[in-house]
């Protein structure tokens, strides 16, 4: 007769574990990933300009991994540029597809603009009143960095009670384009006294006044981008006319944003 199994011993069954993300790597890139397109946008990077790993994990004390992730993560969003020879560079934009720029800024931020009147509170507007005039101290003393980044922090205070989180990260883009712009026009020529316009923003802002508010906006994008073009033009001259004259520094190209106009010729 055969032996008798044993009897089953009651196990109780283990739990699943739950699929967790790896939030710490994740989030850490997410924080590179928005600190370098934050500088972009407020004109910390020149076009041209060589952003190399090395140099994100220097400016933001992140690892190479976190910061390899990001850079792949911008190139594939079109705010860095990938070149055959693997270097990454600020985008250069040509004169056709800055014009295009200019008139996607002009539509889409004086309509988001115009969207925010009512929306704005009186400590709003004190806000904004402050932030000009910080930005009128800070051309008064030269400082480009400080001034770009109350520019950014007026035009957003803004934009971000008129436009919806789809159409914010619409203008986010744009903006990644156009800082570099702004910063290597105001490297040649200095910080412009934008307080006149800004002035007329805030007023438009305080009377209700929509359509008014968004000519004010196209106005201050349209005169920036005059500047940015004649900066441009100056430079494409210059280049041209010492062609004749090789010098020394001819021929090393574009990465580093100093042998470069702010746009592509």
């Amino acid at each position: 007769m055969p032996a008798a199994a044993p009897p089953e011993r009651n196990t109780p069954a283990q739990p699943l574990l739950p699929a967790l993300r790896q939030v710490e790597r994740a989030t850490l890139r997410e924080q590179v990933v928005e600190s370098v397109r934050s500088a972009l946008m407020n004109g910390h990077f020149q076009p041209g300009q060589v952003v190399t790993v090395k140099s994100i994990t220097e400016m933001l004390g992140a690892s190479v991994m976190p910061a390899r992730e990001a850079m792949n993560r911008l190139i594939a969003e079109g705010a860095l540029e990938l070149r055959p020879n693997r270097t990454v560079i600020v985008p250069l934009l040509s004169g056709q597809e800055f014009d295009e720029l200019t008139d996607l800024r002009c539509h889409i931020e004086g309509q988001v603009a115009a969207q925010a009147v009512g929306r704005m509170t009186p400590a709003d507007l004190e806000r904004l009143r402050a932030i000009d005039e910080a930005m009128h101290r800070a051309g008064g003393k030269g400082d480009i960095d400080a001034y770009l980044d109350g520019n950014f922090r007026f035009h957003f205070g803004i934009y971000r009670l008129g436009a919806s989180p789809f159409m914010l990260s619409i203008i986010e883009k744009l903006w990644v384009r156009a800082g570099p712009l702004i910063r290597a026009c105001f490297n040649e020529t200095g910080c412009h006294d934008a307080s006149r316009h800004h002035a007329n923003i805030v007023s438009h802002l305080a009377a209700g006044e929509g359509g008014a508010l968004r000519q004010a906006i196209v106005a201050d994008i349209s005169v920036a981008a005059q500047t940015i073009r004649a900066v441009h033009a100056g430079r494409l001259q210059a280049r041209t006319g010492a062609q004749a004259t090789p010098s020394p520094q001819a021929g090393r190209g574009a990465v580093h944003g100093r042998q470069h106009g702010a746009l592509r010729p």
